[in-house]
């Protein structure tokens, strides 16, 4: 029997993927669920699963991921965007990605809808001003 066409490997793996990611991950032998954290987890998933000359959408990519962890997924996509011609359409409401170098970043809540400055978003205020009013603190 001819060997499988590795674009169709890689759909069966994918799919198996999806299917029952448990299963999948105790079967490939890449990642031992109960030595990483969720956010880990995720993090790693980005890393394996993003691939070159890929169109992505990310819904809230951030969820379960530590500041330390939002940090080096931004850089992560940011070096996939600048030097293997991935695009990302990305959900979120973390600072720290929405500050992703070169983004377009699209207002939601704004009517009608448009582009602004990362820094000019409600969501990012809060961060700061809240920073900003416990400076002493630090």
């Amino acid at each position: 029997m001819p060997p499988i066409p590795k674009s169709i490997k890689t759909y069966q793996d994918n799919y198996e993927k999806f299917k029952n990611p448990v299963k999948y991950i105790r079967k490939s032998g890449n990642v031992d669920e109960r030595t990483y954290s969720n956010g880990e987890t995720g993090f790693r998933y980005f890393t394996d699963a993003i691939q070159p000359g890929g169109l992505y959408l990310l819904d809230e990519p951030e969820n379960s991921l530590s500041a330390e962890m939002q940090i080096e997924l931004m850089h992560f996509l940011h070096g996939m965007a600048g030097r293997y011609e991935c695009q990302f359409i990305i959900s979120t409401h973390s600072p720290f990605l929405l500050s992703l170098p070169g983004a377009k970043i699209f207002n939601m809540d704004s009517e009608p809808v448009k582009t602004c400055k990362w820094t000019d978003l409600p969501n990012v205020r809060i961060f700061f001003d809240f920073f900003i009013e416990r400076k002493e603190e630090f």
